[in-house]
């Protein structure tokens, strides 16, 4: 046991998620929900090994600090309000995304970065990747009207609780909206609404096909002051020191 060093644990417990097919590209461009389980599974088993999980953690935080921290912000926690924060996101829905841009089938207003820096990942980045950003804290900026952010409160209950949940963190490849930037989930769900060739989902369409501008900005200022919830793995994971942080 003691003679497997920490880049050979790496290295297994990245080789066990894709030994699993559970990040080939199916043809919906998604897990199929069998596959997401078993990553869930996976991926708490991996918890349990405190010093691999900072080893995967810390090649995440490596391959990020190169390409992702110039537009997600340092630890996924983006300043430019038109850029998603990552940190504290479910790692199925940041795997399923990178494959998405990777194969073309998402293609938003940043496809052109995020395509050709996808393609250039391995499986096993893409693993240290969705760990490292899983496992940072969010750091949340609500919005200052808080009249506005009630009102999106009942739209929020009727549109999406069922599949984010009721505190918004969502599960497997249904991705945390709580706190996130209130000016790209506006963007989203305006794509969205419209059926926009660049991220086609007949869920999301269904969900946002009623929605009036004025929903779509109560709903934003909502679920950016959405507490964020210890409920998965990583979020409980104690937050690695790396050499150099405070």
């Amino acid at each position: 046991m003691h003679s497997i060093t920490k880049a050979a644990q790496v290295r297994n417990l990245a080789a066990m998620l894709v030994a699993l097919g559970l990040l080939a590209t199916t043809p919906a461009g998604a897990l199929a929900a069998g596959q997401t389980a078993a990553l869930d599974a996976r991926l708490q088993t991996i918890e349990q090994d405190p010093a691999a999980m900072q080893s995967l953690v810390q090649a995440g935080r490596n391959q990020t600090d190169t390409f992702c921290v110039y537009c997600h912000g340092s630890g996924g926690n983006s300043v430019n309000p038109d850029i998603p924060n990552l940190a504290e996101q479910n790692p199925a829905y940041l795997l399923a995304q990178m494959r998405q841009f990777a194969d073309g089938q998402r293609k938003d207003e940043y496809v052109g970065v995020m395509q050709k820096l996808a393609r250039t990942f391995t499986p096993h980045e893409e693993v240290t990747i969705a760990l490292y950003f899983s496992s940072m804290p969010l750091t949340r900026r609500p919005t200052t009207d808080t009249g506005l952010a009630l009102k999106g409160a009942p739209i929020f209950a009727q549109h999406c609780a069922a599949c984010h949940g009721g505190s918004g963190m969502g599960r497997g490849e249904y991705p945390r909206i709580a706190g996130q930037q209130p000016k790209y989930v506006i963007r989203t769900l305006k794509n969205f609404r419209k059926d926009a060739a660049s991220r086609p989902s007949v869920v999301m369409s269904s969900a946002t096909a009623s929605l009036k501008d004025t929903d779509i900005q109560a709903l934003a200022a909502y679920v950016a002051g959405l507490p964020v919830k210890a409920q998965s793995y990583f979020v409980r994971y104690p937050h690695p020191n790396f050499p150099g942080d405070n």
